[in-house]
């Protein structure tokens, strides 16, 4: 594993790897980033819906039945892992690494604040969208974990950690990109919103903006060379571009992971100093969300989640310290 400085994990919205990645007819713009970077055919979404596989990347955990329906119309509290249950962002936090969620139209949102989720434990989460703002927070982890929410006794950990994506801009000028950190782009840019749901007509974009894949085709290309050529950005900063599910029919896995892993075919492009022959496809190494976890992991000399697990049943429903999730140690520069 080489050192890495900082790992940006953009995450878009439901298309398996067919439709983006490699269909340059429906993602002319997408598909020339391979050119750019590393590209990932075989790499997975952990299961379907949303919030599962948000919850996987961060927190190892395996699909649950409330995740598996993005909390909708659940007491908000019912989907909360309890404290107990640590993340990266602990891990993270014992090496004294910075990490932050940086997701676009928080702020904005009806009684928009960082760590933006529903106010009452009781009551549905509001913040599913569209028409808040385009935030969505099935696509945040971060207050789905007490031992984010609470840590500390008060919100201002997650405060200071799930932020609006325009401080991401703000960290960069000042050279203070965090060492992990996750974007949530809109769910219009995401490519969340489908013409079949009335495309962004209800998102900050309005109803001229092209919508579900058009639409991150539309809006990737300028958020990556924004990125690169930002003053926080180094020769070992790495850009992961990737998805949090494949298409619904799409129930495929990493089967030389686990047997848990049933989200989809999704892809993942790797872009950045670290990565050698951009360009290139790396066909031979199966992952999903777990596997990328514990390449992090390594990267940074951390324990694996499941390590620190509060009980043996507790730690077999986490998944990055699994024989067969194996970290990403192929495509590096050396």
């Amino acid at each position: 594993m080489p050192r890495l400085t900082h790992v940006v994990e953009v995450l878009l919205e439901n298309e398996s790897a067919t439709a983006t990645f490699e269909d340059p007819a429906a993602a002319p713009n997408l598909t020339a980033l391979r050119k750019t970077g590393v590209y990932l055919p075989n790499f997975y979404g952990a299961g379907h819906a949303s919030l599962d596989n948000y919850e996987a990347l961060f927190g190892g955990v395996e699909p649950t039945t409330q995740g598996e329906a993005d909390c909708a119309g659940q007491p908000y509290g019912s989907c909360i892992f309890p404290a107990s249950v640590p993340t990266l962002g602990a891990l993270l936090d014992a090496k004294k690494l910075p990490w932050r969620i940086y997701s676009e139209g928080m702020v904005g949102a009806p009684g928009g604040h960082n760590c933006l989720h529903a106010l009452d434990r009781n009551a549905p989460d509001f913040y599913q969208g569209p028409a808040t703002n385009g935030y969505a927070t099935r696509h945040n982890p971060a207050p789905w974990f007490d031992s984010v929410l609470t840590h500390g006794g008060s919100e201002a950990y997650c405060q200071s950690h799930s932020v609006d994506l325009n401080q991401l801009w703000i960290d960069s000028a000042h050279h203070a990109l965090p060492a992990w950190s996750m974007v949530e782009p809109d769910t219009c840019h995401d490519g969340h919103d489908t013409s079949s749901i009335g495309g962004c007509t209800l998102d900050p974009e309005g109803p001229a903006a092209p919508a579900g894949v058009a639409a991150i085709d539309a809006w990737l290309p300028g958020f990556v060379q924004r990125l690169l050529h930002s003053p926080g950005w180094d020769s070992h900063s790495l850009l992961v571009v990737t998805f949090d599910e494949g298409a619904g029919t799409d129930t495929s896995g990493c089967a030389p992971c686990h047997d848990t892993s049933a989200g989809g075919r999704i892809g993942a492009l790797l872009i950045g100093g670290p990565v050698a022959r951009p360009g290139t496809t790396l066909a031979k190494w199966y992952g999903d969300h777990y596997s990328f976890l514990r390449t992090w992991e390594r990267a940074w000399g951390l324990p694996t989640l499941k390590s620190k697990a509060a009980s043996a049943a507790a730690a077999a429903k986490v998944h990055d310290g699994d024989p067969g999730v194996q970290p990403l140690t192929a495509v590096w520069r050396r």
